[in-house]
């Protein structure tokens, strides 16, 4: 047993087919995206970072033309006389640079790599400059004399350098840290694709052993199943089905053990009870078609394991069980239409699993006859026969209606197909063949010779089947009964 088949009999799922491609798939949804989630949520924390970086750098060089073209501007014009003390911006522009210095330094978060230090002296430097800028006015107020003006404005300009030095030196301090952040995302970049191959090969090989593993437990029992029912259709009816690990098969396998033990008691029942000789021969050839069915079924279940296509396996597996289960019905004879139905819905659907587009059927039942009783296998070898010998033959594929009506007393259940059809030679030979009980009818007139048998031998009826066709246009096969309740009326 591998690593993967211990690891899901562990968690519990190694028993069921669907269990495990669920577990599976979400294995391998949880590989691709963990390393996504994570490289995607890194990479916009540090593309916030660069961006905050960013922007603080434009908010720092807006100060540069505050300082240097609107206050020194106005200080100088102050001074030459274009303009007095009193009346002018210089405070509104301090202020305004000072706000801005502030909302920066509370922007920046401690311990963040940045200009915090370059923008604190620049603060400093900016309310000495203010102290320069007052000491000016006071002394402008005192009748101070214009070279006296000259020699304080050059001191408040020899401050601004001073604070336009540190908003440069912040500028640089800004540029290294948002190539400390770009640096940090490169590397992540890098690191994140590393882990993204290396868990893609990971993925890779977890796809290839859990397909391995999956195909495996299908293909071994499905192999298995299948030399079961060889046994059984060589006359082996004393062979039992070990009950395999999938779920989805236990129930296949308990329905064919249990056909090959009724079959086995049937064949005993015939020997001793010839009273009953031609119920009892029906019986068996009822029974005769099974494993050629199962055939044909388990190899298109086993093409479809070894194809990789798990869902239909799950799916013509499911089917497969519901068919057998009706069937059976517990050795009775008489069902009721609602199960004919399932019964119509399983067979048709492990054909439509088989051919694909080349075959249609639509089903269409009275609703007021779903609790009245039918005579089991019945419209199913019909059905096969429209298959078999007119949709299969026509180019294109075709369509399989089933029609079960209330006609009076009586249930009309017909057959259509649009096939290939029946020239009237061979109709008119069919329809002999039918007379004279299937004698030498082949495949196609020795199911419908059987269908028939059972028709006039449990309904009590002289009226059997009704057939229809014409060459390249399809073939409708009808019979009626009475109906008959669920208690027997």
């Amino acid at each position: 047993m591998s690593l993967l088949e211990n690891l899901l009999r562990k968690t519990g799922v190694a028993n069921s087919l669907r269990s495990r491609i669920r577990a599976a798939q979400s294995v391998l949804l949880v590989l691709m995206l963990i390393p996504a989630v994570v490289a995607i949520s890194l990479m916009m924390v540090f593309s916030t970072q660069y961006h905050r970086v960013i922007l603080h750098m434009e908010q720092v060089s807006s100060l540069k033309p505050l300082i240097q073209e609107e206050l020194l501007v106005s200080m100088r014009e102050i001074v030459v006389g274009r303009a007095q003390f009193e009346q002018g911006v210089q405070y509104a522009y301090l202020d305004a640079a000072e706000s801005l210095l502030d909302a920066l330094l509370d922007a920046l978060n401690e311990g963040e790599p940045g200009s915090r230090v370059e923008l604190t002296v620049a603060r400093r430097t900016l309310g000495t400059l203010r102290r320069y800028i007052d000491m000016l006015g006071a002394q402008m107020r005192d009748g101070s004399t214009v070279d006296e003006d000259v020699a304080q404005l050059e001191e408040i300009q020899n401050v601004a350098a001073l604070f336009l030095e540190m908003l440069q030196d912040a500028l640089y301090a800004d540029i290294k840290a948002a190539g400390q952040a770009n640096h940090r995302m490169q590397s992540l970049i890098v690191t994140t694709l590393g882990v993204e191959i290396a868990l893609l090969f990971l993925s890779l090989v977890f796809a290839i052993l859990s397909q391995r593993s999956l195909s495996r437990s299908i293909r071994d029992p499905i192999d298995h199943l299948k030399r079961f029912a060889g046994r059984i259709a060589a006359g082996e009816l004393q062979e039992r089905a070990e009950p395999p690990r999938a779920e989805e098969l236990q129930e296949l396998t308990q329905s064919l053990n249990t056909m090959a033990e009724k079959l086995e008691r049937l064949i005993a029942e015939n020997t001793r009870e010839q009273q009953n000789l031609k119920k009892s021969e029906l019986r068996a050839l009822q029974a005769q078609i099974t494993p050629h069915f199962l055939y044909n079924t388990l190899d298109a279940i086993i093409w479809l394991a070894e194809s990789k296509r798990t869902a239909e396996v799950v799916q013509i597996t499911s089917a497969l069980s519901d068919f057998f289960r009706t069937s059976l019905s517990r050795g009775e004879d008489w069902i009721t239409i609602r199960q004919e139905q399932d019964h119509l819905l399983g067979y048709l659907t492990i054909l439509h699993v088989r051919y694909r587009d080349i075959l249609k059927y639509e089903i269409d039942i009275d609703e007021r006859l779903y609790d009245c009783h039918i005579l089991k296998l019945l419209i199913q070898p019909l059905v096969e026969n429209a298959v078999y010998h007119g949709i299969k033959n026509k180019r294109g594929g075709g369509l399989v209606q089933v029609s079960i009506q209330k006609q009076g007393e009586h249930m009309r259940v017909e057959v259509r197909d649009n096939g290939a059809g029946m020239n009237e030679e061979k109709l008119a030979q069919l329809r002999r063949t039918l007379e004279t009980s299937g004698q030498s009818a082949g495949e196609a007139g020795y199911g419908l010779s059987s269908v028939e048998k059972r028709i006039k031998l449990y309904c009590n009826q002289n009226d059997g089947l009704y057939i229809e066709s014409i060459a390249g246009e399809g073939t409708t096969v009808r019979f009626f009964m009475p109906i008959r309740r669920i208690n027997g009326a």
